[in-house]
């Protein structure tokens, strides 16, 4: 734990939330825990109420809202090596930069998987199976964990998970397993990426890409239909190689280019309205710097700062051999609600019909314009009860729906997301992020995670009075 002022215990008061996206808004009484013991005394005053810890709110359900305790868990920010090699302990308030920083610093190792920002808590991210592209989560590389939970009797106690269904529970528990202390994990040696920007024309054409590029993520953009993928595969070793310089151009163009000012054309054109969206994606992949590869760090290459512009995102998840299949529907549902279609495929009207989709699918036509490329990414299996790529001897692909519309001006992607989610689930069985916009319940939930019930059979022992459990947890996981 980093080093403490003397005052630095905090009282609990009374405070407004607000997530990153500024679609989630509560009043908590908020605590600010400076040690172990102070957490399990906190517990023992609240064992009646509902308890849960936040991190940097990066997400967009409501799965951190709670109307009674929040514990910021900031100060458990420490990072020390474990005498196994290549293992950390990691506080689960230390942010993923601040790992990476510390890491790349004093070691020769880095984690083995990164997502597309570094601004999360480490236990925000393992507990709800963060990942990246062409490996598993973080969750998959957790050794143990250590949480404070109550016993069978309702004392608040310290549990330390280290195998078992247990470990695989604690792996991506949606803070229902108690508050997150610490994270063991397993890191890797460091290593650089090579990465080449393609313009395709088939989402075929991207897969294929995979085969000797297993980091490779590839955007479906809508209304002009191309893809761009990112081919990418790692090099041993740290250090930009390939020209210093050219590696921090690349960097200072994806700031300025990609970060920055794409996100603003955006932006801008989403206010100006859907012919601007239309025109401006069009366009969108002449803006980057196609078939000239660079080389640089992982950190460097795999991440970017969308986080800069406010948005919302919900994610789905679909196995490999359905990929394709399910970006098909994707497009086809975009072209309809965006008002450029006004039929889909046969067969596919025939699987929407006997589902009870299609009528809907038809009443939204030219209500929602989408003006934001869809990310694919491919996870590996995870080791886990309840991560979206759990439970399978198949690999995952993941694709997103982003807005940036206002906060209070998401209506309409609401209901894309909501037909969209329910078209994916009954026709590929697809599972959704959990810390993304969740429009699901606990029936279909049900249906995705066969693990579903020993995990929360394994939460009640750690928690027998649903004390960290909350609204959402009680909606999709069917506690009650």
């Amino acid at each position: 734990m980093s080093s403490l002022p003397a005052d630095a215990k905090q009282a609990e008061d009374r405070r407004t939330l607000v997530n990153f996206g500024g679609n989630r808004r509560w009043r908590a009484q908020c605590s600010r825990p400076v040690s172990e013991q102070e957490v399990l005394e906190i517990l023992a005053r609240h064992r009646s109420e509902r308890i849960r810890a936040i991190g940097s709110l990066h997400s967009w359900s409501d799965l951190a809202v709670v109307r009674g305790i929040t514990l910021d868990m900031s100060w458990f920010d420490e990072m020390q090596p474990c005498a196994e090699d290549g293992v950390v302990r990691v506080g689960g308030g230390c942010r993923l930069q601040d790992v990476l920083d510390r890491l790349h610093t004093d070691t020769d190792r880095t984690l083995p998987t990164l997502g597309v920002i570094k601004r999360q808590t480490l236990s925000g991210i393992i507990s709800t199976a963060t990942h990246g592209s062409g490996r598993q989560s973080i969750s998959h590389f957790v050794t143990a964990v250590r949480v404070a939970a109550y016993d069978p009797a309702g004392k608040p106690k310290v549990f330390e998970y280290r195998g078992g269904d247990e470990l695989r529970a604690a792996r991506c528990a949606l803070g229902c397993m108690g508050v997150i202390l610490s994270i063991e994990l397993r890191t890797f040696p460091k290593y650089r990426v090579r990465e080449t920007i393609l313009i395709l024309d088939r989402v075929e054409d991207a897969l294929r890409l995979y085969q000797n590029h297993p980091l490779t993520q590839f955007a479906l953009v809508p209304h002009g239909w191309k893809i761009i993928a990112w081919k990418r595969a790692a090099l041993s070793g740290a250090g930009p190689g390939g020209g210093w310089l050219r590696s921090r151009l690349f960097r200072v163009f994806n700031l300025v280019v990609v970060d920055v000012l794409s996100h603003f054309l955006l932006k801008a054109s989403v206010i100006v309205g859907g012919s601007a969206v239309k025109a401006l994606l069009k366009i969108l992949p002449k803006l980057l710097i196609a078939n000239l590869p660079r080389i640089d760090d992982a950190e460097h290459v795999l991440t970017m700062r969308h986080y800069l512009f406010r948005h919302e995102e919900m994610e789905m998840f679909v196995l490999e051999s359905k990929v394709t299949e399910a970006a098909t529907v994707l497009r086809s549902g975009i072209e309809i609600f965006a008002g450029d279609a006004t039929s889909v495929a046969a067969d596919l009207e025939r699987k929407l019909r006997a589902r009870g989709l299609y009528d809907e699918l038809m009443q939204g036509r030219g209500s929602y314009v989408h003006h934001y490329p869809m990310l694919f990414r491919r996870v590996l299996p995870d080791d886990a009860l309840i991560s979206m790529t759990g439970s399978s001897g198949e690999a995952w692909f993941s694709f997103s729906l982003f807005t940036y519309d206002r906060p209070g001006n998401r209506r309409a992607f609401y209901d894309v997301c909501s037909w969209f989610a329910r078209a994916m689930h009954a026709l590929f069985c697809a599972r959704l992020h959990w810390g993304k916009h969740y429009p699901l319940g606990a029936a279909e939930t049900a249906c995705m995670y066969p693990d579903l019930e020993k995990f929360t059979q394994i939460c009640k022992t750690s928690d027998p009075s649903g004390v960290f459990r909350n609204d959402f947890t009680d909606r999709v996981l069917q506690f009650r």
